[in-house]
């Protein structure tokens, strides 16, 4: 069964109305919520203007392979945060801006990435290594559905 553990998934980006359905099957296999313990991801109730938040409880490693492949697939930029198993894993975040490679950082169990000593220490230059931290911090889009009968946005 594995170490369960929570995520927290932050996606923008637009999406063709044609993945949605496909998209929220990915998130129903995780049984992914709106919110901690609420109600589970509706593709016909979603944000307006702001990105997509979903939210995993017991999930193994605290992953969503399907979920970040689709969103790589598709280009919609993602912040995730998965916690830890005491004795197991480290909690993690892990950001792509909808192109390139997926970037992954260890995290505090409150969603805050850590640099550990033996990284930060490996930077000669105070400017390198304030555009390396940078680069771990990523600002989401809002989430658009497009095309099809309502290309409103929503």
């Amino acid at each position: 069964m594995g170490d369960r553990a929570p995520v927290h998934i932050t996606i923008g980006g637009a999406l063709p109305r044609e993945h949605l359905e496909a998209f929220a099957a990915h998130a129903a296999d995780y049984d992914l919520r709106t919110e901690w313990d609420g109600e589970p991801f509706d593709p016909a109730a979603l944000p307006g203007g702001e990105p997509l938040e979903l939210y995993g409880t017991e999930l193994n490693g605290g992953q969503i392979p399907a979920i970040d492949a689709f969103c790589a697939d598709h280009g919609l930029p993602f912040r995730r945060w998965s916690g830890g198993g005491l004795g197991a894993f480290l909690p993690e975040i892990v950001l792509f801006d909808g192109q390139g490679p997926m970037r992954d950082y260890t995290a505090s169990e409150d969603e805050y990435v850590l640099f550990p000593p033996s990284w930060i220490n490996g930077f000669t230059r105070l400017r390198d290594l304030k555009r390396e931290m940078g680069r771990a911090e990523l600002t989401i889009p809002a989430f658009v559905v497009t095309g099809g009968a309502s290309d409103d946005g929503s």
